[in-house]
Formats: structure tokens, sequence, C-alpha cells
């Protein structure tokens, strides 16, 4: 965390992102809405070290917007940590929490999906990451036609390449699953491909995307590339705020899709698919399945057989 937390809270919450690091949780979720609370609690509340039913109402009504309902859910997420660990705390009851209506998929169609990979394509050249316009089409091209999670390919170890049998092995995943994800030969060729001038510029790397500083890229690089591929592709922003997870969500609805085409039985189809993705439960997958009839007629991006979709070429000499 870089900022410094100084409130008579900063030990405790020190302690909770520790555990929830230690027992594989993430943290990334906490860290800044725990730091405003320690900003807050600095300042308005100095002196106290325990937090009350006073402390949680006046950090959630502070709020601007929408944010009310996130500070909520981390103050109650910290109380209840403090109570595991034998302190007094106010815990804000779930009552309070009323259930959100998901925001649907941004499911895109098939001339953003082609005007996003020309994007990706045409990414300039950086002097300080000379590898950067090879890794952005692929990166992309790899998690579109994998359906993986950001951090998933982001993540991806050279040593998780088996090029003869065209798969790529993920290491602890979401929930701690590990899966073995099958390819095409198209798509293996690209990464084939990508790892030989990945590997002129530097040799024996460990991370199949590799930063130039030696480490795993961050999710805040990721995100930036993304969205600079989306401005640059010339897509319409209206529909809402993309991120490289509907890339994710696209893969999910284009199989479905392209399975109802083929008149397969969705039933048996989805646990192979829930599998491949992932989910912990055939509901994670299932949840797709409602934004089907509208789409039928405008999705054809991809037309191959089972469940990896088509990516468009990448050309090594582009």
């Amino acid at each position: 965390m870089k900022y410094e937390l100084c409130s008579g809270f900063a030990g405790q919450i020190k302690n909770m992102l520790e555990h929830r690091a230690i027992i594989g949780h993430s943290v990334t979720s906490y860290q800044s809405t725990l730091a405003n609370f320690d900003r807050f609690c600095l300042k308005n509340y100095p002196d106290k070290t325990i937090l009350t039913k006073e402390i949680a109402f006046d950090w959630c009504n502070d709020a601007k917007g929408n944010g009310g309902h996130l500070r909520a859910c981390v103050v109650r997420g910290f109380a209840r940590f403090l109570i595991l660990s034998g302190e007094e705390s106010y815990v804000m009851p779930n009552s309070f929490f009323p259930n959100q209506k998901a925001k649907l998929p941004f499911i895109m169609n098939n001339v953003e999906l082609e005007n996003f990979f020309y994007a990706t394509d045409v990414y300039p050249y950086s002097n300080n990451s000379p590898l950067l316009e090879f890794t952005v089409p692929v990166i992309f091209r790899l998690q579109y036609a994998c359906g993986m999670r950001p951090q998933e390919v982001r993540l991806l170890r050279c040593a998780d390449f088996d090029f003869d049998n065209n798969s790529i092995y993920i290491n602890n995943g979401k929930h701690k699953k590990d899966r073995c994800l099958p390819l095409c030969a198209k798509v293996m060729e690209l990464c084939i491909k990508y790892n030989r001038i990945a590997e002129t510029i530097f040799p024996r790397r460990t991370y199949f995307f590799q930063s130039p500083t030696g480490s795993a890229y961050c999710k805040e690089w990721l995100y930036g590339v993304f969205h600079k591929c989306w401005e640059m592709s010339g897509n319409d922003t209206g529909r809402g705020y993309c991120t490289p997870y509907i890339l994710r969500h696209n893969y999910a609805t284009q199989t479905l899709m392209r399975w109802v085409e083929e008149g397969r039985n969705l039933d048996a189809m989805i646990p192979y698919l829930s599998a491949y993705m992932g989910h912990e439960k055939f509901s994670s997958t299932y949840y797709y399945v409602h934004l089907l009839p509208e789409r039928l007629a405008r999705m054809d991006f991809t037309h191959s057989d089972g469940i990896i979709p088509e990516v468009s070429d990448y050309e090594e000499d582009r």
C-alpha cells in the first residue's frame, strides 16, 4: 500500500489486508477504500481505536454519488474481521445492503470486435518497451480466444505453454482452481510467433508477457492499454464503461450462440464451458444464456467448431 496508514485503525487495517493475502483473497478492492477510511478517521476521529456505529455511518454518509454502497460493504468486512480477531466493533446489519441489479455485460458486435483487434494491430511502437507493439495484439487475442480472466492472461508464465500439445495451463486461478485449456492450432501459432520475438528481446524470461522490468504486467497497465485500443478503434463509448473483462464475456456469449445455432443441447454443453472458463458454479455460466435471444441474429464473428473461437491473423512482419 503506497499510502501510509496513520489513524487509530492503522494497525488493524494492516492486519486485515495481511490476513486476506495469506488466505489467498484479493486485497486490491479493499486497499484504496480502507486507505480513504484511514484518512477520514485521522481527520474526524483521530483518537478513536474502536469502530463504532457513529463512525461507520458517518463514513458511509460522507460518500459522493453511489460510493456509499461500496464504503458500507468494505467497512462491514473490516468490522467482521475485527470481531473475529476478538476486538470490539460495530457490524452494520446485512439488511442495510439492498440487492443491486447486476449490470449487463458489454457485448461487442462483429464490427466492434474487428475494429478493436485492428487497433491492437496498429498499436504504436515504444522506445521504452520495444516488445509492446507485439504484446498488445497477442495478449488480447489470447484472452478473447480462451475466455480468460484479465489477471489470468497477465500472469501466464512461459512454463504454462505446451506448444507441442496446443494447450495452456492456468495455475492458481480464481477460487484456487487450476485448469488446462486446449487451444486451436491457429491461436497457438500466434503464441509461438510471439514467443520467438520475445525471446530475442527478453531471453529466458519467466512471464510470457513480461514487462521491461522483468515482472508480469500489472492490472493498471492492462486496463490502460485496453482503453487506448478502444479509443483507437473508434468504437462507440455511449453504451457504457469497457474493461478487458468484456473479452471474457464475449467469448462466453458467442460460444453459447454458436451452440444454439448448431442446435446443440445447452444443458449438456454448459458443464464443459463452465470448466473451460474456470467457473466455480454452473450458475455463473448460465448467467450468459439470458443474453442470447436478442443477439442471435447479429453475432457472427466466430464460426469455428468446439469452444475456441476464431481470431484474426497476427502478422509477424507487419
